[in-house]
């Protein structure tokens, strides 16, 4: 009983330590981060707008991004964000990217503290690194710690380097869930769309690594 005792106890301290885990920036009032996430979409673009649908989207963001335990999900997961074309999703990462330096967010990996910095990668990007490089073009979007796959579904689904074929984004996914790092994405197609384009293993990665947040509205760009 012993050894069953001190087995039990060593999975729970590895479970501990492994992955990533968020860091909480309490406290912080709503009000003051909507109009400091109005002043950074202006700032990029200043025909930007939080109408009512556009703030309950960012109200989430903040609460992911201080790691508020009222966010209405999975903290140590990351997020994605899905809405029609030209609603604003890839301007939110960028908002958000702009907004983290105020506190300088920082996650837990393997018990040791790194900012929560991102880049935000096109898929078609990646693919085309893949077709000029193979695998050696890629692997730091397997292994960089926090990355934003910008617009998951749009990408050719199998592209080749010489003799090698590859459906790059689901590669990248599942190399990143393995390692249990932290991604951030969007993507233009719902889930049940998204269920025909990748097979049952990617979208089942999918739901473990990803907290689902829906951007809803016009196309902004044609108002």
């Amino acid at each position: 009983m012993d050894t069953i005792d001190r087995i039990l106890g060593g999975m729970r301290s590895e479970l501990m330590i492994s992955g990533n885990r968020r860091v909480r920036y309490l406290p912080y009032d709503m009000n003051i981060a909507l109009s400091v996430i109005d002043r950074i979409g202006k700032g990029i673009d200043p025909k930007f707008t939080l109408t009512p649908e556009v703030s309950e989207v960012y109200k989430k963001l903040i609460q992911f991004f201080h790691a508020d335990p009222e966010f209405n999900g999975d903290l140590d997961k990351g997020f994605i964000l899905l809405g029609p074309t030209g609603t604003g999703k890839t301007m939110a990462i960028q908002i958000m990217s702009k907004y983290r330096t105020i506190d300088d967010t920082k996650f837990i990996i393997d018990n040791r503290l790194y900012r929560m910095n991102f880049n935000i990668i096109d898929v078609n990007r990646m693919v085309n690194q893949f077709m000029d490089n193979s695998f050696d073009g890629i692997e730091i979007y397997c292994n960089r710690f926090l990355i934003c796959i910008d617009d998951i579904g749009t990408e050719i689904e199998q592209v080749k380097h010489y003799g090698n074929t590859l459906d790059v984004v689901s590669h990248i996914l599942a190399m990143r869930y393995a390692s249990q790092l932290m991604t951030f994405a969007t993507t233009n197609f719902p889930i049940k769309v998204l269920e025909q384009k990748y097979d049952d293993r990617v979208i089942s990665r999918m739901f473990a690594m990803f907290n689902f947040i829906e951007m809803k509205g016009k196309d902004f760009r044609r108002t």
